[in-house]
């Protein structure tokens, strides 16, 4: 096994189990697991360290860390010692055990040849419990991973592709290279693949499907080996069939000179072929007109073709001309070059009538009116009455105006049942056992409303159910008067103060104080009074 450390805290997590995952025998490393989420971590590795890590992060210096070592007071733990002298404040210790939870988690993730135990038991209650968000800090455990022959023999080959089970990832805040990727796996890429269209480093990416896998939130599928032969016959291009060549089209006959010079001398215009077949008439089909003049035609004017000429009011129809063989050559051009004539006075006639003449705005007409004779006066013109005029309607005296209606009153909303209300302690006792946070926090705020001139204890501040849960369990028996009160942190989470009691002045509430069990009285997480009216609602 490549990673045993990491597979086997990510089952423990899996399982909800609680007892102590140790690794290695001497330095050792410890995780203090509760229903499978981290609450608190011990290490004896020298780097691992309450101290080392003070001065790494500069809360103190060397010199102020060698001082407190030699003037220790046994009774106390060296970050009391460290509090009490003024070198440090509670929240620098806060934030530097934090910081160790996390040091010791992250190199045992990483951690290669160690093989890990589990004793499973109940942790004490002087335990110190510090509230983690587990699949953050395994996550950020997994990307940290440096060893990349391993993990990557961890994952697989990198033609896997990967489907998600259920939605818990969307409960994850994840680094902003990675924001893309939920969408991405469908089942329908592989990782190289998904590399390549979200990039992100193939090293990376392969680190967060590991912890997907891991947490159980995605599988992995291996897709067939490929047949290498069938993938070099799709990639060869299909051998292309050779078509016949297509037969040389015959050569063009050369012209003659005499054909040229003959061609020269033909009009070249569109009707090229009426001379074609004219070739084809006879002498007597070429007498006869088809087209007679148009006597509009500008060309009208041109001299008339002595084929065509007749005399005046002679009904004799013309004589024949000659048949000889020689004057048929002479006729044929001046025909041709008569019906080219009529063509263009005909297209000339068409367009001269199709082109719109600019017309010259015809004056309005009026119409007739009859003539009236000098002296008489002119008749008025009879009044059409108006259509409204027609059936007049009486006026309407005026009066006073109507008072526009007065709108309803809304009537108030009912005030909701459970805010008039003060629920019970055996009531809010029970909510919160039964675990449903969101109603016991409305409850709170109930009884915090009523009592805000008293005072109270603030148990402790938790962030997971299960802690605000063994909270109320440890004083079952007491009766206790139990409420929440949501507080905002700085990290954006939402958690809540468990507060017990109503006392009258603050030393009621220190008295009463001295009467819990002791897991509330241990260092670093004793009961705090405060009066209700000042309980804060941000970190």
């Amino acid at each position: 096994m490549s990673l045993p450390a990491l597979k086997d805290l990510f089952a423990r997590h899996r399982a909800r189990a609680t007892g102590l995952w140790r690794l290695g025998q001497e330095p050792t490393r410890t995780v203090f697991l509760e229903a499978g989420d981290i609450v608190f971590a011990a290490s004896t590795h020298p780097l691992d360290r309450l101290t080392h890590l003070l001065v790494e992060r500069g809360k103190i210096t060397q010199a102020q860390l060698d001082y407190a070592m030699a003037n220790l007071n046994p009774a106390m733990s060296i970050g009391k010692n460290l509090i009490e002298m003024g070198f440090i404040t509670q929240r620098d210790l806060l934030d530097v055990a934090r910081a160790q939870v996390e040091r010791v988690v992250l190199a045992g993730i990483a951690a290669t040849e160690d093989v890990p135990s589990f004793e499973a038991k109940d942790l004490e209650a002087a335990t110190v419990r510090l509230p983690f968000d587990t699949a953050a800090m395994l996550l950020a455990g997994v990307l940290n991973l440096r060893d990349r022959e391993r993990m990557l023999e961890e994952l697989g080959p990198l033609n896997q592709v990967v489907v998600l089970e259920g939605r818990r990832h969307q409960e994850l805040a994840l680094p902003p290279d990675l924001t893309r990727l939920p969408g991405l796996l469908d089942g329908s890429r592989t990782l190289m693949e998904l590399s390549r269209e979200s990039g992100v480093e193939p090293f990376r990416l392969g680190a967060f499907i590991l912890f997907l896998r891991e947490m159980g939130w995605a599988r992995l599928h291996e897709l067939p080996p490929l047949d290498r032969r069938a993938l070099e016959l799709a990639l060869d291009p299909p051998e292309s069939t050779l078509t016949p060549a297509l037969p040389e089209p015959p050569p063009a006959p050369q012209p003659s000179l005499f054909a040229e010079i003959h061609a020269s001398q033909r009009p070249t215009t569109n009707l090229e072929h009426l001379s074609e077949a004219l070739d084809q008439l006879g002498p007597e089909d070429e007498l006869d007109d088809p087209f007679p003049p148009d006597p509009v035609s500008p060309m009208a004017a041109e001299p008339a073709l002595s084929i065509h000429h007749e005399a005046e009011g002679s009904t004799e129809p013309p004589p024949p001309p000659p048949r000889a063989e020689a004057s048929a050559p002479s006729r044929r051009p001046l025909v041709l070059f008569a019906i080219l004539v009529l063509v263009g006075g005909l297209w000339a006639g068409i367009s001269r009538v199709r082109r719109p003449s600019p017309a010259t705005p015809a004056p309005p007409t009026k119409a007739l009116e009859p003539a009236i004779p000098a002296g008489t006066a002119p008749l008025a013109k009879p009044v059409v009455p108006a259509p409204e005029a027609a059936n007049p309607v009486p006026a309407k005296e005026p009066g006073p105006k109507p008072e526009p209606p007065k709108p309803a009153p809304r009537s108030a909303p009912a005030p909701r049942q459970e805010a008039a209300t003060v629920p019970s302690k055996a009531d809010r006792l029970q909510t919160i056992l039964l675990g449903d946070l969101k109603r016991a926090a409305t409850q709170g705020v109930i009884q915090r409303k009523a009592i805000q001139s008293r005072w109270t204890l603030r148990l402790e501040i938790a962030c997971l159910g299960s802690t605000v849960q063994r909270a109320a369990e440890l004083l079952k028996g007491q009766d206790p008067d139990l409420f929440l009160v949501p507080m905002a942190m700085r990290d954006g989470r939402t958690c809540y103060q468990v507060f017990i009691g109503s006392f009258g002045s603050e030393a009621a509430a220190k008295a009463a104080a001295k009467t819990l069990p002791p897991l509330f009285l241990t260092e670093g997480n004793r009961p705090k009074p405060f009066r209700v009216a000042q309980i804060p609602d941000r970190q």
